[in-house]
């Protein structure tokens, strides 16, 4: 829930005219099925949960333990929080967890439960798992998942510094500056753009114009193409993600022109080659951002995730008779009956 209101609250209220955030969960999300926003969205929740009861029944079938100083590290992250937020009192930190309808002791349990599941998904994917990221996994996941196309790039609207020289100038921090572009200069690099997915439909040779058109020299490097996935570090802001959506539904050979806020992207898509991810020059497109590390991480470890939640999906459907739920306790349970946690 914090995530939410931190991510789009203030957007959502805007939109639907709300003098408050929590005015939006018993919005009617669904009107064929009466389901509200709150229905929604902790319907994922519980999708969540079916995942760490199937995680912990492997983890203790496995017969697994969590080491001695893992649990020591959670223990001294709880005191930790305990002295930070109640001056190491108990009682009153049990007080303030009370708003999120847990105590001290859940507490621990909860953030045991997030180590039991990690140390389950190394144990089955990590390096020396008993499943491991084979080379089949791999090339599923990467035909599934990735694009590979070529571009050639048209500024517009904002466009580059430049020195006397020719150089892009740099801030600071060593990145680029920008500068707005001229309603003239726009349209011109409208008409340039144009001009270049003429002469490829007339039949020129598409690395020939883009020799002759490209304004962003920083593709040259990647003689093989451009790889994208939805999550790779190559595919993650809103031009690249419109971009790799438009790739994935387009054919092998095809060529379009692409407009994102600042650029004219003239693409052609190209036909995945096998094993790219094992290539040298295309390890740019096959690292990933870890949020929890706050770090890049390689393909294969990336792949851990996502082989994990198929794997616990397989076990849950193979496990779902023996599963009962109880709907009228769940049906309890809402995101819009507890607070916004952002501490803990």
């Amino acid at each position: 829930k914090a995530q939410f209101e931190h991510y789009y609250g203030e957007a959502v209220r805007k939109q639907y005219g709300l003098d408050k955030v929590d005015q939006f969960w018993p919005l009617v999300a669904d009107p064929a099925t009466g389901e509200t926003y709150d229905d929604v969205m902790s319907g994922f929740i519980y999708e969540n949960a079916q995942t760490y009861l199937c995680s912990l029944y492997l983890f203790d079938q496995f017969g697994l333990s969590l080491p001695a100083s893992t649990v020591e590290e959670v223990d001294t992250y709880i005191a930790g929080l305990c002295e930070n937020y109640a001056s190491g009192s108990k009682s009153e930190f049990n007080a303030m967890l009370s708003n999120y309808g847990v105590s001290m002791k859940i507490l621990r349990e909860l953030y045991l439960i997030d180590e039991k599941v990690d140390y389950l998904e190394n144990y089955l994917f990590g390096p020396g798992g008993t499943l491991g990221v084979t080379k089949i996994d791999k090339e599923n996941y990467y035909q599934q998942n990735y694009v590979r196309m070529r571009q050639i790039c048209f500024f517009i609207n904002e466009c580059p510094e430049y020195d006397e020289k020719g150089n892009p100038v740099l801030d600071k921090d060593g990145y680029t500056k920008y500068r707005d572009m001229t309603t003239a200069e726009t349209q011109e690099a409208r008409a340039r753009a144009a001009d270049a997915l003429k002469s490829i439909n007339s039949g020129a040779d598409f690395l020939d114009v883009s020799k002759e058109y490209d304004e962003n020299p920083t593709d040259d490097i990647y003689a093989g193409g451009i790889y994208m996935s939805k999550d790779s570090a190559m595919g993650t802001d809103a031009a690249l993600e419109k971009i790799y959506n438009e790739l994935q539904a387009m054919e092998v050979g095809q060529i379009k022109l692409i407009e994102t806020e600042n650029n004219l992207h003239i693409v052609e898509k190209l036909e995945l080659d096998e094993g790219a991810y094992d290539k040298t020059a295309n390890t740019d497109f096959f690292t990933f951002y870890d949020p929890e590390l706050g770090a890049i991480t390689t393909f294969e470890s990336y792949l851990k995730e996502p082989l994990f939640l198929e794997y616990i999906a397989e076990s849950l459907e193979k496990y779902s008779a023996e599963v009962k739920i109880d709907e009228e306790l769940l049906n309890k349970y809402k995101l819009s009956t507890v607070e916004a946690n952002y501490y803990y």
